[in-house]
């Protein structure tokens, strides 16, 4: 059973946005594509400052919250979600940085990414992540106004925000947490992203689900093997007073600026077989096996594409910084 303890839970407290290496980030930063660099303003300077629309005074009562529910959650089927459920919301559950945030529920949904573009692990998978969290930060911000105009308080929540999305997602009932530290959903594998809206408008919660993922990933190594950095361990770690798959951050943040925001663990989670992306993951997997750990991979990206990863750090070097 995929079943977390969440009765010790402690509220996080958010790491550094970009990583914690300012020189490292912001050359991460600057290679960014066009296209990512585009939607990252528009996130950023249009969508951020609209997250919390002012409240309609003449509030519209809800009767029943399990409809209420199921008319915000078509709503953001309809504005472009794939996945979308309700989590009551838990104060524990937000990061420190945060405050006090006087809402009830949030409504949480996600967005797939193209498979093939992610697999790229170079600048089109990177204009692929901006271009989802672009919809995303769009379909909360409206998301936010529609439930404002009921008469309740809404924020939309980015992936910068005031709470963990993996875990609320989780209590959503959109998926498991994967052993490489991000959720999985039974229909979208590991190759979505997620967003959500908090408030306090009545909904019904979904509540998580138990869908065979975490004992997939207790016996699977996949991810472990091919992860770079050594980050992703293979056993469960207590964190914040929750027992749970967690990956070592500081290992993970060098790959993930050299390789373009990385993701190669989200790629080679054999769970993307079972979704929508099975195909794809298919075709993928025949270079996988090719590869056979993250030196075999790290050597294929080097081949199929003019990246260097080292080179990343030798331009710093060059310049008298360092890597």
């Amino acid at each position: 059973m995929g079943t977390i303890d969440i009765e010790s839970a402690e509220r996080p407290t958010r790491g550094r946005v970009g990583g914690t290496d300012k020189d490292r980030a912001a050359r991460f930063r600057a290679r960014f594509p066009p296209s990512a660099k585009r939607s990252l303003y528009i996130r950023d300077r249009i969508l951020l400052p609209a997250r919390e629309p002012p409240v309609n005074p003449e509030r519209s009562e809800i009767g029943d919250p399990a409809e209420a529910a199921r008319e915000i959650c078509a709503m953001a089927r309809d504005m472009g979600a794939d996945a979308v459920g309700v989590a009551d919301y838990d104060q524990r559950f937000a990061f420190t940085q945060a405050g006090e945030v006087e809402h009830s529920a949030v409504v949480v949904f996600g967005i797939a990414m193209s498979y093939d573009n992610m697999a790229d692990i170079g600048p089109r998978s990177q204009e692929e992540v901006h271009r989802v969290y672009h919809a995303l930060d769009d379909i909360g911000v409206r998301l936010a106004h529609q439930i404002a105009a009921f008469g309740y308080s809404a924020r939309m929540q980015p992936n910068e925000g005031d709470i963990p999305l993996p875990a609320l997602a989780w209590r959503a009932g959109l998926g498991e947490l994967g052993k490489h530290g991000s959720l999985i959903s039974p229909e979208l594998g590991s190759s979505f992203r997620l967003g959500a809206v908090t408030t306090d408008m009545p909904l019904a919660a979904d509540g998580p689900g138990d869908f065979g993922i975490d004992e997939v990933c207790a016996k699977c190594g996949v991810c472990t093997r091919f992860c770079p950095g050594d980050a992703i361990k293979p056993d469960k770690q207590t964190v914040n007073g929750i027992e749970r798959w967690h990956v070592d951050t500081p290992a993970c943040e060098p790959w993930f600026h050299k390789l373009y925001g990385c993701k190669i663990c989200l790629m080679v989670c054999p769970l993307n077989s079972r979704g929508v992306f099975g195909e794809a993951f298919k075709r993928a997997s025949r270079v996988l096996v090719d590869a056979r750990d993250a030196d075999g991979m790290l050597r294929l990206i080097e081949e199929r594409t003019d990246m260097r990863y080292e080179d990343f750090d030798a331009a710093a070097e060059e310049q008298g910084g360092e890597g």
